[in-house]
């Protein structure tokens, strides 16, 4: 019984797993043969939620733009696939900024409940917070961002400033196919259908004051740059 049981669940979850697949592949072809439109309304939309955004061509271009924006200030980088492709991290200490990693597989696990105290001790006194997105939605100006730790939300909502750095390929049109995404990374990089922490960013933080007058930063980042690389 328990074996029927058993084999019932994982059948679902290949219908499941290949669904998913199924659905990212078709959000991928879309986003593929309408990227120019895409990126044209993200950045008009992102622009219009009060984002800076920047074009970069290639590393180097993101690296000089980031150590212009941080200047000597220290910046903390969230783990992400597109930032050590990009080598974000080695590129930024070549160009005298001050980095700190938020990393935790690189600890001891016997102290990974200390680290993260600290690593939230530091993100909480960054000036800037580095991360990359899992999807960019075009018709809102969201950043959709996700990870198993928890860290990048703090990186993005507690420094001052959040620097976002994209592909062009990850620009979709809704948050609909941004779930898609977002459900097809999470079965890539865990067993679960999603990763315990998503946050969706549009635009710097902004709230009113008792006497209705628009207030900046309460309860995010005052200043938000998203960097898309072509």
């Amino acid at each position: 019984m328990n074996l029927l049981i058993q084999k019932m669940g994982s059948s679902k979850q290949e219908e499941y797993r290949f669904d998913v697949h199924r659905r990212f592949k078709k959000v991928e072809g879309f986003c593929s043969k309408n990227r120019e439109n895409l990126k044209t309304k993200a950045i008009q939309t992102l622009e219009g939620r009060g984002c800076q955004v920047f074009l970069a061509a290639n590393a180097e271009k993101v690296a000089n733009i980031i150590a212009e924006i941080v200047q000597s200030a220290r910046i903390v980088i969230s783990k992400d696939p597109l930032l050590e492709a990009l080598g974000l991290p080695e590129k930024l200490l070549e160009r005298g900024v001050i980095t700190i990693c938020t990393n935790e597989e690189r600890f001891v696990p016997g102290k990974i409940n200390e680290v993260r105290v600290l690593v939230r001790k530091e993100i909480a006194s960054a000036t800037f917070g580095l991360t990359g997105v899992q999807a960019v939605v075009a018709n809102h100006g969201s950043l959709v961002l996700m990870d198993e730790q928890g860290s990048i939300h703090s990186i993005s909502a507690l420094p001052f400033t959040h620097i976002a750095v994209a592909s062009v390929q990850q620009i979709v049109p809704d948050l609909v196919e941004a779930m898609t995404v977002v459900r097809f990374a999470s079965l890539q990089r865990t067993v679960r259908k999603l990763m315990r922490y998503i946050s969706i960013i549009t635009g710097p933080s902004s709230t009113s004051d008792i006497e209705g007058k628009n207030v900046r930063g309460m309860h995010g980042p005052q200043e938000v740059y998203v960097i898309l690389v072509e």
